[in-house]
């Protein structure tokens, strides 16, 4: 599954933007929500995603929370109507709380992990979470290279999902395009968060198609 990250798209444009990559089988689209304080960056506010699901109720609104005021920022994402909410392991000392408030108010419950960060502190969550985001560059700013650190990375989630007997879909966010999906798909990746190879390198159509045909 691809799912572009509308960071990258023409904000002027977005309602245009998301159509067009729906219209060409894009069915789930990543929302980067920046604190400024977990992350030095700020982006969207809950108004977005209100916005999006009553604009286009059939698509998935996957929401990538990087803020470290959860008490704050999770309710609002509830409440404005997010289908996922991934969350950083690195932003909490109650991670499992949250994966099960989430639950609780009927919204999936995602981990994300930033690059430096070991992939064994994953292994306590794992019976309670919904998918698990890589993230392949520093989290707060599109357009990074791509960490190769990261099939690695995906690979040994992978085996430690297998080892204990779940089914979990990995995603990859960050210096998605159409060689790097190859090696995260490989490693064990099912989900890949593409922004800017999708909405600032080409017709939206053509990439999308470009990044099908390498991970297929």
């Amino acid at each position: 599954m691809i799912a572009p990250s509308i960071l990258n798209a023409n904000n002027m444009k977005l309602g245009e933007e998301i159509q067009e990559a729906a219209d060409n089988g894009i069915t789930r689209f990543h929302l980067d929500i920046m604190d400024g304080h977990f992350v030095p960056n700020l982006s969207y506010g809950p108004e977005l995603v209100s916005a999006f699901k009553k604009e286009f109720p059939k698509l998935t609104a996957e929401v990538h929370l990087m803020s470290n005021n959860l008490p704050v920022t999770i309710p609002l994402f509830v409440e404005a109507g997010a289908d996922l909410i991934e969350f950083h392991l690195e932003a909490t000392d109650k991670v499992e709380e949250w994966l099960d408030y989430l639950h609780a108010h009927h919204v999936k419950a995602g981990l994300a992990i930033s690059p430096e960060t070991p992939v064994e502190e994953l292994q306590l969550y794992l019976n309670k979470v919904d998918q698990i985001l890589v993230m392949s560059v520093k989290p707060g700013f599109g357009g990074q290279s791509f960490n190769e650190k990261t099939p690695a990375r995906v690979k040994r989630i992978y085996q430690m999902i297998k080892e204990n007997n779940l089914e979990i879909p990995i995603e990859v966010d960050g210096g998605i395009d159409d060689q790097t999906i190859k090696q995260v798909k490989e490693a064990g990746a099912k989900i890949f968060v593409a922004g800017s190879y999708i909405f600032k390198k080409g017709p939206i159509k053509q990439q999308i198609q470009k990044l099908e045909k390498a991970a297929n």
